[in-house]
């Protein structure tokens, strides 16, 4: 945890730039000696991480293309079927030479992706929604909670508003007091985390929390639930449709619906969600990561998507070394389509937003240089020199010149 805070607080670019750590795949996690895509002794797949790399290891999309067989790789290879631009706080420098020459060659995820911080959301939202669940806390009467604007600090507290100017924290975002909780059991509260690939939603994960634990990663319970089951189709077309506009292609992003107004209210935007969420199953986590993993396919290489996608009966593959006795269990057959919501279909313009985006290094032209060994041009000039020289000393008698019959004509005056 500490080399990662240390690689978070890094300027440079190349610093991130490290030997892959894990040479041999382990399928022993998701409970298999081999994924199902080796077996086909199909080739892997390559995709080129840029940024956080050790961050990157502890992220769903780690353990995502880990499973799937893909190799990954921080050293740029302008062959790998895709690019990730992977910034957990949006720090790296995306108009840099080097970030402009590898994202011009190959496909970058999220290269255009705006802002993932609290007053950021806030904002977008009143802009796209019309409402937001932000508060002015020096005019706001009553409680709120105030949560610290970075992505993952897990920074917030409760206060009474209003409060005073000189009070204010301005790296947190106040934000109104949302619950989202269940009709029979008032102490424990709902969330929805929605996996966002690019206009595609393949499922939802519903978490249920203690009141007490509201703030915390500490779950009742989780399950994977069908896009639509705590959402409809039109809200879910929003979502797709908001995140388009802030440029998030990949991410996951939090919602609850407001008891009071029967709003929804996006509170989070993860663009490098970390794994696994607590309190899912085992098995759940493995058809979570084989949906996800054939979405991702599917919204970003669909070409690959009839060779490389996971059939529905395998999407269970989950076998128990510990337990065996508990591999005698009916395996779950998920008909995933019926969990996926497939909003408009779009593209990002990619090669318009990545002109845009470079646009002052592209119209920089410079000035063609001056050969200086040409004589003629060396003459011209200590001409000019000699000329100037010239002209300022004769200014320089006249003005003495004139000075002294100043002089003169004072004293025949007295």
């Amino acid at each position: 945890m500490q080399n990662i805070r240390a690689m978070l607080s890094q300027d440079n670019s190349d610093d991130y730039e490290l030997e892959n750590p894990r040479e041999k795949v382990d399928f022993a996690y998701f409970g298999e000696e081999s994924s199902y895509l080796e077996k086909k002794n199909l080739p892997p797949l390559k995709v080129y991480i840029y940024g956080n790399y050790p961050h990157f290891e502890k992220a769903t999309a780690y353990f995502m293309l880990r499973k799937a067989g893909v190799n990954f790789t921080n050293k740029y290879d302008k062959n790998s079927d895709i690019g990730w631009f992977w910034d957990a706080r949006i720090e790296l420098d995306k108009k840099s030479k080097k970030v402009r020459e590898q994202s011009k060659e190959l496909r970058f995820l999220n290269l255009f992706l705006i802002d993932t911080s609290k007053d950021f959301v806030a904002k977008s939202m009143q802009n796209y929604f019309g409402y937001t669940f932000k508060i002015d806390p020096k005019k706001y009467n009553g409680y709120c909670v105030a949560k610290h604007n970075g992505n993952g600090t897990k920074s917030c507290f409760f206060l009474k508003c209003p409060i005073e100017a000189d009070e204010v924290f301005h790296d947190h975002c106040y934000q109104k007091i949302i619950n989202f909780s269940s009709k029979t059991d008032p102490n424990t509260l709902y969330e929805i985390r929605i996996p966002i690939f690019k206009n595609i939603i393949p499922f939802t994960f519903f978490k249920k929390r203690n009141r007490g634990l509201r703030f915390t990663s500490k779950n009742k319970s989780m399950e994977i639930t069908p896009a639509i089951a705590h959402l409809s189709a039109p809200e879910c077309q929003q979502i797709l449709s908001y995140c388009r506009r802030i440029g998030l292609e990949y991410g996951e992003i939090d919602i609850l619906r407001d008891d009071s107004d029967g709003k929804i209210y996006i509170i989070d935007v993860n663009n490098t969600p970390w794994w696994p969420p607590n309190k899912l199953t085992d098995v759940d986590r493995n058809i979570s990561l084989n949906m996800m993993w054939n979405t991702w396919l599917e919204a970003f290489l669909p070409h690959k998507y009839p060779d490389y996608h996971i059939p529905d009966n395998y999407l269970d593959d989950f076998v128990n070394h510990k337990n065996p006795q508990k591999n005698n269990r009916e395996r779950r057959i998920i008909n995933s389509q019926e969990y996926k919501f497939i909003g408009k279909d779009y593209d990002f313009p990619y090669n318009e937003l990545w002109k845009e985006l470079h646009k002052k290094a592209l119209s920089y032209k410079p000035q063609p240089q001056q050969k200086n060994n040409n004589k003629s041009n060396q003459k011209k000039s200590e001409q000019k020199s000699e000329q100037k020289s010239e002209q300022k000393s004769e200014q320089k008698s006249e003005q003495k010149k004139s000075d002294s019959n100043k002089k003169k004509s004072q004293k025949s005056s007295k």
